[in-house]
């Protein structure tokens, strides 16, 4: 369902993983648009520094590395919350243990999940808002080597999907972000997983090379934003990402398995 009045200006927005990449350029583009931003960050400094940016550009901004359930008693009740932090994880399933799958799914799912369960009912009661969980292409594009971080971002859009189906009628809306390669610096908080040191270092140093000719954040952020002015429920940002739409759709199974066999 679509809605073209959500006014951001005065709005009061949230967002995870705000210090650097792409949650800081949506963070940014909301100040831009006049909202006051609540910038969240595992690293107190750089949600700072994200909080300051937003102050130059927008209204009074704040730079939070706390529990998130204690924001609504300090800054109030939110209207928009993106959830953004996310990690990522490389290698075959065989070489990860389980310590590494409870690591990935307790940022990438379970961070959403606390987050939405934790505004959720504000945002209800009030009868407006906006959640964004961004997820990513690989969310419908399997790869044999990302086992982990499909399995989490395929969870996140499917959450997405059905909160989406929840609470529509409500006056809040819920989209699913899907980037396709952004040249961010998530790749300082991921994982190489492999039997071989060689090997995995060999596969750190390709996706790098990937990330650095990918997609500015700037990209993610005006799609954000213009997703949660008319409440759109998928957003997908970059070529690669409307492709792999595309392929999930279209393609035959079979060509599907053949395509995630490849190497990067």
């Amino acid at each position: 369902m679509g809605r073209r009045d959500f006014d951001l200006s005065g709005a009061r927005a949230l967002v995870t993983g705000a210090g650097s990449g792409i949650g800081r350029q949506i963070a940014l583009a909301l100040a831009r648009k006049g909202s006051h931003v609540l910038a969240v960050d595992q690293h107190a400094e750089t949600a700072e520094k994200t909080a300051l940016a937003c102050g130059e550009i927008g209204p009074e901004a704040h730079g939070l590395s706390c529990d998130v359930t204690e924001v609504e008693a300090e800054h109030g009740g939110i209207d928009v919350l993106v959830n953004n932090a996310g990690v990522g994880m490389s290698g075959r399933f065989a070489d990860m243990t389980i310590d590494d799958w409870r690591w990935i799914r307790a940022v990438n799912l379970d961070g959403i999940v606390h987050c939405c369960h934790a505004f959720g009912p504000g945002l209800l009661a009030r009868g407006r808002g906006q959640v964004v969980n961004v997820a990513s292409a690989l969310a419908y594009t399997p790869r044999a080597t990302e086992a982990a971080y499909v399995s989490t971002k395929a969870a996140v859009l499917a959450f997405s999907q059905c909160l989406r189906a929840d609470w529509t009628g409500s006056g809040v809306g819920v989209t699913a972000a899907c980037p396709g390669v952004i040249n961010t610096p998530i790749l300082e908080s991921t994982r190489f997983v492999n039997a071989d040191a060689d090997d995995a270092a060999e596969a750190a140093e390709r996706t790098a090379r990937l990330f650095a000719r990918g997609h500015s954040p700037e990209l993610v952020a005006r799609d954000v934003v213009m997703a949660i002015r008319v409440n759109k429920p998928v957003v997908l940002s970059g070529f690669e990402a409307k492709l792999g739409w595309f392929a999930h759709r279209m393609l035959p199974l079979r060509t599907q398995q053949r395509i995630a066999r490849q190497s990067i």
